[in-house]
Formats: structure tokens, C-alpha cells, sequence
């Protein structure tokens, strides 16, 4: 009965912790991206999913380290581009 009421307490306390520690203003940042996306459905010469990256490296070639993301166009490299 002691550990449920202090698991009780403990989610009380941190759910009023995260209210008092939010953004205050964090309905503008929603606002800001959603005015963002709506301009890029606008003008599409202004949005960055279409612009094509050409110097990524084809499959076989030597990229480095492994990593996800890098220079390869398919966004794995194992020392080559996979």
C-alpha cells in the first residue's frame, strides 16, 4: 500500500514538473512550422524535399567510416556505399 501511494506521488510530481518546465510559448513553435510547411506546399522551388542531392556517391564506392547518412545516395556506407 506504501509503494503504490509513493508511485502515486512520484507520477504526480513529475506530471506537474513537465507543466511547470514546458515552453511557454510552445503553441507558436507548432504555428511557426505549420505556416512553414503550408509555404512549401506554395511554392514548391522553395521546399527542400525536392531538391536533388547529384553528389552522392553510387553503390561500390568508397565512403569511410560506417555511418547512416553520409555521402552515399542510398544513406548507408560500410566503407562502401551500399
Amino acid at each position: 500500500m506504501k509503494l503504490t501511494c509513493m508511485m502515486i506521488v512520484a507520477v504526480l510530481f513529475l506530471t506537474a514538473w513537465t507543466f511547470v518546465t514546458a515552453v511557454p510559448h510552445s503553441s507558436n513553435v507548432l504555428e511557426n512550422l505549420y505556416l512553414k510547411a503550408r509555404h512549401e506546399m506554395e511554392n514548391q522551388e522553395a521546399s527542400k524535399l525536392n531538391m536533388r542531392d547529384d553528389d552522392c556517391e553510387p553503390p561500390g564506392n568508397f565512403c569511410g567510416f560506417p555511418k547512416i547518412g553520409g555521402p552515399c545516395c542510398s544513406g548507408w556506407c560500410f566503407f562502401a556505399c551500399a
